[in-house]
């Protein structure tokens, strides 16, 4: 059971590093925009700058660390997500 355990961790370790590399590639930057993380997580600005406001979703940090720094949003941390939340469906 542990074995089984350990094995799935890794293999969703592997699914957060492609998609980070995925998504990498296609910014080529490490943050993003909430427009940009909206655009990728299928989602608005709007929805994310309500969840951050009530403290809830996805992780954010703020440039410079300032309150009214731009908010930026790791790509590593979209990948995560996306992944954590998947529900898959057998048919």
């Amino acid at each position: 059971m542990k074995k089984e355990i350990f094995s799935n961790h890794a293999t969703n370790h592997h699914h957060i590093e492609l998609m980070s590399r995925l998504l990498f590639e296609k910014f080529e930057k490490i943050t993003l925009s909430p427009e940009e993380a909206a655009d990728v997580l299928g989602t608005t600005v709007k929805s994310l700058e309500k969840d951050r406001a009530e403290a809830i979703g996805i992780p954010f940090t703020r440039r410079n660390c300032k309150e009214k720094g731009q908010v930026l949003y790791s790509i590593t941390t979209i990948a995560k997500t996306l992944l954590e939340n998947q529900k898959n469906v057998l048919n």
